[in-house]
């Protein structure tokens, strides 16, 4: 369990690296398949360090609350947070992402409206799994 924190905190970590705003053409989901006009509605130069500081701020509050949980409270409750907190982050990610569209495009705030409940459905299943046990 800690192999896969640690894991998935460096990856966290990583991502906040790559994405750049020279790249984010290829390299950011969903900016990528956006229109030039769409691009143009879509702060980028405000949102490269958001994403950077939320991915570096996932990776290491990750890394320290997993370990705290393994080490001092117990494995049950570590498992939990190990798969709920990053889908959170995430319900979160898409939420704020969306205020970075200076003219919001409808059929996109459907979409992401629509990803986030996904999200949280897939949360609370694994929830009611993990309180079944």
């Amino acid at each position: 369990m800690i192999t896969l924190v640690l894991i998935l905190s460096a990856v966290f970590a990583i991502v906040a690296f790559l994405v750049t705003e020279e790249n984010a053409d290829s390299s950011l989901s969903g900016y990528n398949t956006l229109s030039t006009a769409e691009k143009q509605q879509f702060n980028i130069k405000e949102f490269i360090p958001f994403f950077k500081k939320f991915h570096l701020l996932l990776a290491l509050s990750y890394l320290v609350i997993s370990l705290l949980l393994i080490f001092a409270i117990s494995s049950y409750w570590a498992k939990i947070f190990i798969v709920t907190y990053p889908l959170l982050a995430y319900i979160f990610f898409i939420w704020k992402a969306n205020s970075f569209f200076i003219k919001r495009n409808k059929k996109q705030h459907i979409y992401s409206l629509i990803v986030e409940c996904l999200l949280f459905i897939v949360l609370l299943v694994i929830m009611i799994q993990f309180f079944k046990n």
